[in-house]
Protein backbone atom coordinates (compact mmCIF):
# COMPACT_ATOMS: atom_id res chain seq x y z
CA UNK A 1 0.00 0.00 0.00
CA UNK A 2 3.13 2.37 0.66
CA UNK A 3 4.43 1.70 -2.87
CA UNK A 4 1.05 2.54 -4.45
CA UNK A 5 0.76 5.58 -2.36
CA UNK A 6 5.03 6.44 -3.12
CA UNK A 7 4.17 6.15 -6.88
CA UNK A 8 1.03 8.33 -7.02
CA UNK A 9 3.13 10.56 -5.17
CA UNK A 10 6.05 10.57 -7.45
CA UNK A 11 2.70 10.52 -11.15
CA UNK A 12 1.32 13.99 -9.26
CA UNK A 13 4.99 15.62 -8.50
CA UNK A 14 5.88 14.84 -12.12
CA UNK A 15 2.51 16.41 -13.37
CA UNK A 16 3.19 19.25 -11.55
CA UNK A 17 6.90 19.94 -12.66
CA UNK A 18 5.58 19.59 -16.27
CA UNK A 19 2.97 21.93 -15.71
CA UNK A 20 5.49 24.41 -14.74
CA UNK A 21 7.51 23.64 -17.72
CA UNK A 22 4.91 24.46 -19.92
CA UNK A 23 3.69 27.41 -18.46
CA UNK A 24 7.36 28.74 -18.23
CA UNK A 25 7.28 27.92 -22.24
CA UNK A 26 3.89 30.14 -22.70
CA UNK A 27 5.39 33.29 -20.36
CA UNK A 28 8.69 32.99 -22.72
CA UNK A 29 6.50 32.59 -26.53
CA UNK A 30 4.84 35.56 -25.03
CA UNK A 31 7.43 38.08 -23.89
CA UNK A 32 8.76 36.87 -27.38
CA UNK A 33 6.15 37.49 -29.39
CA UNK A 34 5.33 41.28 -27.49
CA UNK A 35 8.89 41.81 -28.42
CA UNK A 36 8.43 40.81 -32.20
CA UNK A 37 5.13 43.28 -32.21
CA UNK A 38 6.64 45.96 -30.25
CA UNK A 39 9.73 46.35 -32.49
CA UNK A 40 7.05 46.20 -35.77
CA UNK A 41 4.86 48.60 -34.19
CA UNK A 42 8.31 50.86 -33.82
CA UNK A 43 9.40 50.39 -37.70
CA UNK A 44 5.75 51.14 -38.53
CA UNK A 45 5.41 54.36 -36.93
CA UNK A 46 8.84 54.94 -38.01
CA UNK A 47 7.96 54.42 -41.88
CA UNK A 48 4.90 56.78 -41.29
CA UNK A 49 6.82 59.94 -39.23
CA UNK A 50 9.18 59.62 -42.52
CA UNK A 51 6.38 59.69 -44.88
CA UNK A 52 4.76 62.17 -43.17
CA UNK A 53 7.78 64.37 -43.17
CA UNK A 54 8.43 64.00 -46.73
CA UNK A 55 4.30 64.75 -47.45
CA UNK A 56 5.20 68.25 -45.32
CA UNK A 57 8.30 68.99 -47.17
CA UNK A 58 6.04 68.34 -51.13
CA UNK A 59 2.73 70.81 -49.28
CA UNK A 60 5.24 73.38 -48.62
CA UNK A 61 6.86 73.40 -52.29
CA UNK A 62 3.38 73.20 -54.00
CA UNK A 63 0.34 73.66 -51.83
CA UNK A 64 -2.42 71.21 -52.81
CA UNK A 65 -0.62 68.24 -53.98
CA UNK A 66 -2.68 66.00 -51.45
CA UNK A 67 -0.01 63.01 -51.76
CA UNK A 68 -1.03 60.11 -49.44
CA UNK A 69 0.26 57.13 -48.39
CA UNK A 70 0.02 54.10 -51.30
CA UNK A 71 -1.17 51.47 -48.46
CA UNK A 72 -3.29 51.71 -45.57
CA UNK A 73 -1.38 52.38 -42.51
CA UNK A 74 -1.87 49.27 -40.87
CA UNK A 75 -0.03 47.33 -43.55
CA UNK A 76 2.68 50.03 -44.03
CA UNK A 77 5.37 47.24 -44.00
CA UNK A 78 3.93 45.87 -47.06
CA UNK A 79 4.84 48.90 -49.06
CA UNK A 80 7.21 48.30 -51.67
CA UNK A 81 10.96 49.19 -51.19
CA UNK A 82 12.71 50.53 -54.60
CA UNK A 83 15.45 48.36 -53.34
CA UNK A 84 14.09 45.54 -52.66
CA UNK A 85 11.70 44.73 -55.99
CA UNK A 86 12.94 41.24 -55.84
CA UNK A 87 10.82 40.51 -53.25
CA UNK A 88 8.98 37.11 -54.17
CA UNK A 89 5.31 37.98 -54.50
CA UNK A 90 5.59 40.81 -56.21
CA UNK A 91 5.12 41.66 -59.71
CA UNK A 92 7.84 43.09 -61.51
CA UNK A 93 7.16 46.55 -61.97
CA UNK A 94 8.10 47.57 -65.21
CA UNK A 95 10.91 50.28 -65.57
CA UNK A 96 11.29 53.13 -67.73
CA UNK A 97 14.96 54.72 -68.58
CA UNK A 98 16.06 58.34 -70.36
CA UNK A 99 19.45 59.66 -71.68
CA UNK A 100 21.12 61.92 -70.07
CA UNK A 101 21.79 65.12 -72.52
CA UNK A 102 23.94 67.46 -70.00
CA UNK A 103 26.56 66.64 -67.42
CA UNK A 104 24.71 67.37 -64.23
CA UNK A 105 25.78 66.96 -60.68
CA UNK A 106 22.88 64.90 -58.78
CA UNK A 107 20.92 66.23 -56.05
CA UNK A 108 20.14 65.13 -52.86
CA UNK A 109 16.69 66.80 -53.61
CA UNK A 110 14.90 68.20 -56.01
CA UNK A 111 16.22 71.89 -55.19
CA UNK A 112 18.95 74.23 -56.58
CA UNK A 113 19.67 75.35 -53.63
CA UNK A 114 20.70 72.07 -52.43
CA UNK A 115 23.96 72.29 -51.79
CA UNK A 116 24.76 68.12 -51.20
CA UNK A 117 25.73 67.40 -54.71
CA UNK A 118 25.65 63.43 -55.79
CA UNK A 119 27.36 61.61 -58.57
CA UNK A 120 27.98 63.20 -61.78
CA UNK A 121 25.74 61.98 -65.09
CA UNK A 122 27.32 62.81 -68.62
CA UNK A 123 25.65 63.24 -71.94
CA UNK A 124 24.53 59.92 -73.45
CA UNK A 125 24.41 58.48 -70.26
CA UNK A 126 21.40 55.76 -69.69
CA UNK A 127 19.40 56.54 -65.80
CA UNK A 128 16.79 54.57 -65.20
CA UNK A 129 13.43 57.12 -64.14
CA UNK A 130 12.33 55.99 -60.62
CA UNK A 131 9.82 59.34 -59.78
CA UNK A 132 9.23 62.51 -60.90
CA UNK A 133 8.21 65.96 -59.02
CA UNK A 134 6.26 68.50 -60.83
CA UNK A 135 7.19 70.97 -58.41
CA UNK A 136 8.14 74.48 -59.72
CA UNK A 137 10.85 77.11 -58.15
CA UNK A 138 10.55 80.98 -59.10
CA UNK A 139 13.85 81.19 -60.65
CA UNK A 140 13.32 77.90 -62.52
CA UNK A 141 10.07 77.52 -63.85
CA UNK A 142 10.34 76.01 -66.73
CA UNK A 143 11.15 72.44 -65.77
CA UNK A 144 10.21 69.59 -63.25
CA UNK A 145 12.46 67.29 -61.22
CA UNK A 146 13.21 63.92 -61.79
CA UNK A 147 14.75 61.00 -59.29
CA UNK A 148 16.71 58.71 -60.91
CA UNK A 149 19.17 56.04 -60.60
CA UNK A 150 22.43 55.23 -63.06
CA UNK A 151 24.71 52.51 -64.08
CA UNK A 152 26.34 51.99 -60.17
CA UNK A 153 23.04 52.28 -58.64
CA UNK A 154 23.80 55.64 -57.08
CA UNK A 155 20.22 58.10 -56.99
CA UNK A 156 19.21 61.81 -57.03
CA UNK A 157 17.20 64.19 -58.46
CA UNK A 158 18.56 66.07 -62.58
CA UNK A 159 15.85 68.36 -64.13
CA UNK A 160 13.63 66.85 -66.36
CA UNK A 161 14.60 69.36 -69.38
CA UNK A 162 18.16 67.56 -68.81
CA UNK A 163 17.08 64.11 -70.18
CA UNK A 164 15.36 62.85 -73.26
CA UNK A 165 13.31 59.38 -73.91
CA UNK A 166 14.96 56.32 -75.63
CA UNK A 167 13.12 56.46 -78.90
CA UNK A 168 10.65 53.52 -80.15
CA UNK A 169 12.48 51.32 -82.24
CA UNK A 170 11.13 50.96 -85.63
CA UNK A 171 8.93 48.52 -86.82
CA UNK A 172 10.88 46.20 -89.02
CA UNK A 173 10.17 44.14 -91.39
CA UNK A 174 8.72 40.77 -91.72
CA UNK A 175 8.35 40.13 -95.11
CA UNK A 176 12.03 38.65 -96.74
CA UNK A 177 14.62 36.90 -95.17
CA UNK A 178 17.47 39.63 -94.02
CA UNK A 179 21.05 39.14 -93.02
CA UNK A 180 22.28 41.08 -89.80
CA UNK A 181 25.61 41.52 -87.82
CA UNK A 182 25.69 41.25 -83.88
CA UNK A 183 27.01 44.59 -82.79
CA UNK A 184 26.74 44.20 -79.37
CA UNK A 185 30.70 44.11 -78.02
CA UNK A 186 29.86 40.37 -75.48
CA UNK A 187 28.21 38.79 -78.22
CA UNK A 188 23.97 37.76 -77.97
CA UNK A 189 22.20 34.69 -76.22
CA UNK A 190 20.35 32.50 -78.48
CA UNK A 191 17.34 31.23 -77.17
CA UNK A 192 14.81 28.61 -77.75
CA UNK A 193 12.06 31.02 -77.39
CA UNK A 194 11.75 35.26 -78.11
CA UNK A 195 11.71 36.05 -74.35
CA UNK A 196 14.59 36.53 -71.54
CA UNK A 197 12.66 33.18 -70.02
CA UNK A 198 14.08 30.65 -73.17
CA UNK A 199 16.51 28.04 -72.64
CA UNK A 200 20.18 29.30 -73.56
CA UNK A 201 21.26 27.45 -76.81
CA UNK A 202 24.44 29.41 -78.12
CA UNK A 203 26.49 32.35 -77.55
CA UNK A 204 26.66 34.17 -80.85
CA UNK A 205 29.67 36.09 -80.79
CA UNK A 206 30.38 40.09 -81.93
CA UNK A 207 30.40 40.70 -85.51
CA UNK A 208 29.26 37.93 -86.70
CA UNK A 209 27.00 37.75 -89.38
CA UNK A 210 23.15 36.03 -89.07
CA UNK A 211 20.67 35.23 -91.23
CA UNK A 212 17.12 36.47 -89.92
CA UNK A 213 14.10 34.39 -90.60
CA UNK A 214 11.40 36.19 -88.72
CA UNK A 215 10.53 38.44 -86.02
CA UNK A 216 8.14 37.97 -83.07
CA UNK A 217 4.60 39.47 -83.32
CA UNK A 218 5.52 41.75 -80.26
CA UNK A 219 8.01 43.86 -78.86
CA UNK A 220 9.62 43.16 -75.79
CA UNK A 221 11.60 45.64 -73.79
CA UNK A 222 15.48 44.85 -72.57
CA UNK A 223 17.78 46.82 -70.94
CA UNK A 224 15.83 49.74 -71.48
CA UNK A 225 15.50 48.95 -75.55
CA UNK A 226 12.10 48.20 -76.50
CA UNK A 227 12.26 46.15 -79.93
CA UNK A 228 11.31 42.33 -81.66
CA UNK A 229 12.91 39.45 -81.32
CA UNK A 230 14.56 37.51 -84.02
CA UNK A 231 14.67 34.11 -85.58
CA UNK A 232 18.01 33.81 -86.39
CA UNK A 233 20.41 30.99 -88.62
CA UNK A 234 23.59 30.84 -87.02
CA UNK A 235 26.22 28.02 -87.28
CA UNK A 236 23.58 25.55 -88.21
CA UNK A 237 21.46 26.46 -85.45
CA UNK A 238 18.35 28.62 -85.15
CA UNK A 239 17.28 30.77 -82.10
CA UNK A 240 16.13 33.72 -81.07
CA UNK A 241 18.00 36.39 -79.78
CA UNK A 242 17.13 40.39 -79.22
CA UNK A 243 16.93 42.35 -82.78
CA UNK A 244 17.78 45.67 -80.75
CA UNK A 245 21.46 44.03 -80.79
CA UNK A 246 21.45 43.37 -84.60
CA UNK A 247 22.03 45.93 -87.22
CA UNK A 248 22.08 45.57 -90.99
CA UNK A 249 25.64 43.93 -92.42
CA UNK A 250 25.50 47.24 -94.23
CA UNK A 251 25.76 48.74 -91.62
CA UNK A 252 28.88 47.36 -90.47
CA UNK A 253 31.32 49.32 -89.79
CA UNK A 254 35.44 47.78 -91.94
CA UNK A 255 37.50 45.78 -89.99
CA UNK A 256 40.46 46.90 -87.95
CA UNK A 257 43.77 46.03 -89.50
CA UNK A 258 45.12 42.59 -88.22
CA UNK A 259 48.23 43.26 -85.79
CA UNK A 260 50.96 40.75 -87.38
CA UNK A 261 54.53 40.28 -86.01
CA UNK A 262 57.71 40.89 -87.57
CA UNK A 263 56.77 37.40 -89.76
CA UNK A 264 53.70 38.44 -91.02
CA UNK A 265 51.81 36.17 -88.88
CA UNK A 266 48.54 37.30 -86.69
CA UNK A 267 46.53 35.14 -84.39
CA UNK A 268 43.52 33.10 -86.38
CA UNK A 269 41.32 33.36 -83.22
CA UNK A 270 40.38 34.73 -80.02
CA UNK A 271 40.38 32.87 -77.19
CA UNK A 272 42.74 30.51 -74.63
CA UNK A 273 45.55 28.22 -75.74
CA UNK A 274 44.06 25.31 -73.67
CA UNK A 275 46.81 22.69 -75.22
CA UNK A 276 50.44 23.16 -76.55
CA UNK A 277 52.34 21.93 -79.15
CA UNK A 278 54.04 18.98 -78.36
CA UNK A 279 53.91 15.59 -76.01
CA UNK A 280 50.38 15.26 -74.12
CA UNK A 281 47.48 12.73 -72.86
CA UNK A 282 45.19 12.54 -75.74
CA UNK A 283 42.12 13.89 -74.52
CA UNK A 284 39.86 11.91 -76.04
CA UNK A 285 41.40 8.67 -75.48
CA UNK A 286 42.86 9.67 -71.97
CA UNK A 287 46.16 7.52 -73.16
CA UNK A 288 49.86 8.91 -72.86
CA UNK A 289 52.43 9.29 -75.58
CA UNK A 290 50.26 11.06 -77.81
CA UNK A 291 52.00 14.41 -80.13
CA UNK A 292 50.52 16.92 -80.37
CA UNK A 293 51.70 18.88 -83.92
CA UNK A 294 49.69 22.30 -83.38
CA UNK A 295 47.78 24.31 -80.62
CA UNK A 296 44.30 24.38 -79.30
CA UNK A 297 42.50 27.62 -79.02
CA UNK A 298 39.32 27.29 -76.62
CA UNK A 299 36.30 29.42 -78.15
CA UNK A 300 32.62 29.43 -78.57
CA UNK A 301 31.21 27.99 -81.74
CA UNK A 302 30.81 30.22 -84.79
CA UNK A 303 33.28 32.54 -83.72
CA UNK A 304 35.24 34.09 -87.07
CA UNK A 305 38.48 32.28 -88.07
CA UNK A 306 41.33 34.59 -89.59
CA UNK A 307 44.03 33.65 -92.16
CA UNK A 308 46.76 33.89 -90.26
CA UNK A 309 48.86 34.91 -93.20
CA UNK A 310 48.47 36.04 -96.73
CA UNK A 311 48.39 32.81 -99.13
CA UNK A 312 46.17 30.42 -101.69
CA UNK A 313 43.88 27.78 -100.01
CA UNK A 314 45.33 24.29 -100.56
CA UNK A 315 42.83 22.21 -99.15
CA UNK A 316 39.45 22.91 -98.16
CA UNK A 317 37.58 19.21 -96.70
CA UNK A 318 36.35 17.36 -93.97
CA UNK A 319 37.30 13.58 -92.12
CA UNK A 320 36.80 12.15 -89.12
CA UNK A 321 39.74 13.50 -87.68
CA UNK A 322 39.95 17.26 -88.08
CA UNK A 323 36.07 17.77 -88.89
CA UNK A 324 36.05 20.63 -90.96
CA UNK A 325 39.34 22.05 -91.92
CA UNK A 326 41.29 24.31 -94.44
CA UNK A 327 44.68 24.23 -95.33
CA UNK A 328 46.65 27.71 -96.51
CA UNK A 329 49.98 27.84 -98.70
CA UNK A 330 52.20 30.70 -97.79
CA UNK A 331 55.44 31.86 -99.40
CA UNK A 332 58.87 29.60 -97.87
CA UNK A 333 56.88 26.47 -98.19
CA UNK A 334 54.78 27.24 -95.22
CA UNK A 335 51.37 25.84 -94.04
CA UNK A 336 48.88 26.66 -91.49
CA UNK A 337 46.30 24.27 -90.30
CA UNK A 338 42.83 25.24 -89.38
CA UNK A 339 40.71 22.38 -87.98
CA UNK A 340 37.11 21.47 -86.09
CA UNK A 341 35.34 24.49 -88.02
CA UNK A 342 31.55 24.44 -87.79
CA UNK A 343 31.68 25.48 -91.23
CA UNK A 344 33.52 26.38 -93.87
CA UNK A 345 33.90 29.91 -95.86
CA UNK A 346 37.36 29.38 -98.14
CA UNK A 347 37.24 27.12 -101.53
CA UNK A 348 40.53 25.74 -102.45
CA UNK A 349 42.44 27.48 -104.84
CA UNK A 350 40.94 30.69 -103.39
CA UNK A 351 43.30 33.38 -102.41
CA UNK A 352 43.27 35.24 -98.97
CA UNK A 353 44.39 38.08 -97.00
CA UNK A 354 45.75 38.21 -93.37
CA UNK A 355 42.73 38.89 -90.95
CA UNK A 356 40.32 37.81 -93.66
CA UNK A 357 37.18 35.06 -92.29
CA UNK A 358 37.92 31.81 -93.68
CA UNK A 359 35.46 30.05 -91.70
CA UNK A 360 34.01 29.53 -88.02
CA UNK A 361 35.02 27.75 -85.16
CA UNK A 362 32.78 24.60 -84.24
CA UNK A 363 33.24 20.86 -82.35
CA UNK A 364 33.44 18.49 -85.32
CA UNK A 365 36.14 15.72 -86.00
CA UNK A 366 37.80 13.97 -82.85
CA UNK A 367 37.07 16.90 -79.96
CA UNK A 368 36.05 16.97 -76.79
CA UNK A 369 34.34 20.89 -76.90
CA UNK A 370 34.48 23.86 -79.65
CA UNK A 371 38.19 24.86 -80.35
CA UNK A 372 40.25 25.32 -83.10
CA UNK A 373 43.20 23.36 -83.86
CA UNK A 374 45.83 25.28 -85.74
CA UNK A 375 49.21 24.01 -87.22
CA UNK A 376 52.25 25.59 -88.63
CA UNK A 377 54.37 22.67 -91.09
CA UNK A 378 57.59 23.87 -92.68
CA UNK A 379 57.14 21.49 -95.90
CA UNK A 380 55.62 18.49 -94.02
CA UNK A 381 56.83 19.23 -90.68
CA UNK A 382 55.16 20.77 -87.78
CA UNK A 383 56.30 23.52 -85.98
CA UNK A 384 55.61 25.01 -82.73
CA UNK A 385 52.71 27.57 -84.02
CA UNK A 386 53.39 30.16 -81.01
CA UNK A 387 56.64 30.45 -82.38
CA UNK A 388 55.35 31.82 -85.39
CA UNK A 389 52.97 34.20 -83.52
CA UNK A 390 55.05 35.83 -80.77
Amino acid sequence: MQFVRLGLLIIVTSCQAFAVELEDLRKQSKTKTDQVLDESNKKREKLLARFAEFQKDLEQLKPGLGIQMPVEGRNAAKVRLIDHNELTGIPEAKKVYAIVTQQYKLRTWHSESDSQNLDTVKPGDKVEVLLMVNTREANVPKFGWVMVRTASGSEGYIPQMYLKNIPEQATVSTAKKEKKYVFITTGLRMRSEPTLAGEFIALVPADAEVDVLRYSKSKDTVDGLKDFWAEISYGGRTGWVFNGYLRAVGQKPPPEPPSVNAGGFTVPVDGRVSSKFGPRIDPVTKKSGDFHRGIDIVAPVGEPIKAAKDGDVFESSTNKWWGHYIIIKHSGDVYTYYCHQSRKKSAKGQKVKTGEVIGYVGKTGKVTGPHLHFEVRSGKDPKDPLQYLK
